[in-house]
């Protein structure tokens, strides 16, 4: 059985946010309002199922087929022991406390997205978005061995 090939879907789902992103900037970056926000350096928050119903019209898609595609392609951290690429968290921006269901984009995702599809020359700055420190252990053991983001994404 062939390995299914998921370039193009990757091509479609990151030329749909780009020009999302060019329609309306404020769909990432900005608390309160967008679908997914950058926490840190190298990942984006994003909030579920929410980001990938929204995503999936951009690219004229199903949110399953945008699951599968960003899981196997890596740009989405999946917790291996729970199978589940959704985290419960406690976020906090404007000095308020949100509850969220959240997943954690590779930010190459995106910025590579908006720099090859929107024409934005540089990487978003990380949000004035904070997980709440005492989630920190959680997020930390859904990453597992992967690099979890680092100390900027929380408060």
């Amino acid at each position: 059985m062939p390995l299914k090939d998921y370039q193009d879907a990757l091509t479609r789902l990151q030329k749909g946010l780009a020009q999302a992103y060019q329609q309306s900037p404020l769909v990432l970056n900005v608390p309160g309002q967008s679908v997914a926000c950058k926490v840190d350096p190298e990942y984006y928050l994003a909030l579920e199922p929410v980001f990938t119903e929204i995503l999936a019209r951009w690219a004229v898609s199903f949110p399953e087929s945008v699951l599968e595609t960003l899981a196997h392609t890596g740009n989405v951290v999946v917790c291996k022991p729970l199978s589940t690429h959704i985290i419960p968290l406690t976020v906090t921006w404007g000095g308020r406390d949100f509850e969220v269901q959240a997943m954690f984009l590779l930010a190459d995702f995106v910025e590579r997205a908006l720099k090859l599809y929107a024409g934005v020359a540089s990487p978003l700055p990380v949000a004035d978005l904070r997980i709440r420190t005492d989630d920190r252990k959680a997020v930390e053991a859904f990453f597992g061995a992967l690099t979890p983001p680092n100390s900027v994404a929380y408060l």
